[in-house]
């Protein structure tokens, strides 16, 4: 017998404690979330929000208990989400580390990874003995998400995720779909004059013949800036200049000293945080990305959309290049090598080739898509429905679980 349902607009709850476009994972829910609004009845419960589209959107305050410790606020976050969606929706979607859900959007590696379970056997035990409240919340709260329940479908951001979390929790593949970031190539009056370019690039004393490399993340060491101003030290300096945009955190006066060390102090800007992104990838040249642990990164897809040659590391390290071969950017076997990166520089220092990776990685992002990402995320949806109604057979009409009206035919 096949099921048919009589409620294709799904009413759908949304749990993400930001609800923002600062930083990548807040990014891809909210890229994701406001295509599902035009389909979908969404509610988005979260602690704080910022959000001007015109897809219909319902928000609800979740109140922020406490921000630190971050362990104790995600255990409130979770506890009071279950409480305010109840019973009232088709689908509980979450991005955040929660104990109820029907589909749940996983972009990070789990706790369990770089804890105790990344520990040496008598490490591991000590770790147990000495086992602090912030790991037991958060290996309790992983443990409730990854429960194998055959009603709950887990959608990982790359197939590096997914990787990480069947290495510590038993799921099947059954249990996982793929969606990528996705990204949107912008349409051509929307690309910089070489008036602006210009513009632009004096606002940072940098001349029209330089190379502007542009490097983009907040954690300096994990996205393997030592690396990249490393290699850089081994290039001609004086054509190229590199922007690094992003915070750095309590780390940026080493990151000056490094390059102060380097001798990079001309060479190198440091913008720190940038809202507006898109207005430094029209002045680069190169985007490099040397990351060393990267679940997916949005910031390569951006550059690449718009028309940037970029240098990144392999699908060893960064999930991303898994959608990636060598020629639509430049793809490093060891981002920890700064000759590797080195000699990555001076290859695109040559204009054409230069061109040609940046043609061939701009062709690639017009495939990928935050509506295909939306899409996967859309079938998900469905796909939890049905595994409902499998996993509780009845006959006849029947109120499922999150009140969707199911018939038998």
């Amino acid at each position: 017998m096949a099921l048919a349902t009589l409620c294709p607009r799904l009413k759908v709850a949304v749990l993400i404690k930001r609800f923002l476009r600062t930083g990548g994972a807040e990014k891809y829910a909210m890229e994701v979330v406001r295509r599902l609004a035009v389909s979908h009845e969404v509610h988005v419960f979260a602690h704080e929000w910022a959000f001007d589209g015109p897809e219909p959107i319902t928000f609800h305050k979740i109140p922020r208990v406490c921000r630190k410790p971050a362990w104790l606020n995600q255990l409130f976050f979770s506890y009071a989400c279950r409480r305010a969606v109840g019973h009232g929706f088709d689908v509980v979607h979450s991005f955040e580390k929660v104990s109820s859900f029907d589909v749940m959007t996983v972009q990070s590696p789990c706790f369990k990874s770089s804890g105790l379970a990344a520990e040496k056997p008598w490490k591991r035990i000590l770790g147990w003995l000495t086992m602090s409240p912030r790991k037991l919340a958060w290996l309790w709260l992983e443990r409730e998400q990854f429960s194998d329940n055959p009603a709950r479908v887990v959608i990982a951001v790359s197939e590096q995720v997914k990787r990480n979390v069947q290495a510590q929790y038993p799921l099947p593949d059954e249990r996982f779909r793929l969606a990528y970031t996705g990204v949107e190539v912008p349409p051509a009056t929307g690309i910089a004059t070489k008036h602006d370019r210009n513009e632009r690039r004096a606002q940072w004393d940098i001349g029209v013949d330089d190379l502007v490399v542009l490097f983009v993340g907040t954690e300096f060491k994990r996205k393997g800036l030592d690396v990249l101003l490393q290699g850089l030290a081994k290039v001609p300096r004086a054509r190229f200049k590199l922007l690094i945009a992003g915070g750095g955190g309590e780390r940026i006066a080493s990151y000056r000293k490094l390059v102060d060390r380097l001798q990079l102090g001309s060479e190198v800007r440091f913008l720190g945080l940038v809202d507006g992104i898109e207005r430094i990838y029209s002045i680069a040249d190169v985007y490099v990305l040397p990351t060393l642990a990267d679940p997916c990164p949005l910031a390569p897809l951006e550059a690449m959309a718009a028309g940037v040659a970029t240098v990144m590391s392999s699908s060893t390290y960064n999930g991303t290049a898994e959608l990636i071969r060598q020629g639509e950017a430049v793809i490093l076997s060891n981002p920890q090598d700064p000759e590797e990166i080195a000699s990555a520089l001076l290859t695109l220092m040559n204009g054409q080739v230069r061109q040609q990776v940046a043609e061939k990685g701009q062709r690639l992002m017009r495939q990928l898509t935050w509506e295909q990402t939306a899409a996967v995320t859309a079938a998900a949806y469905q796909d939890v429905i049905q595994l409902r109604r499998v996993n509780r057979p009845v006959a006849g009409t029947v109120k499922g679980a999150y009140g969707c009206s199911t018939t038998i035919q």
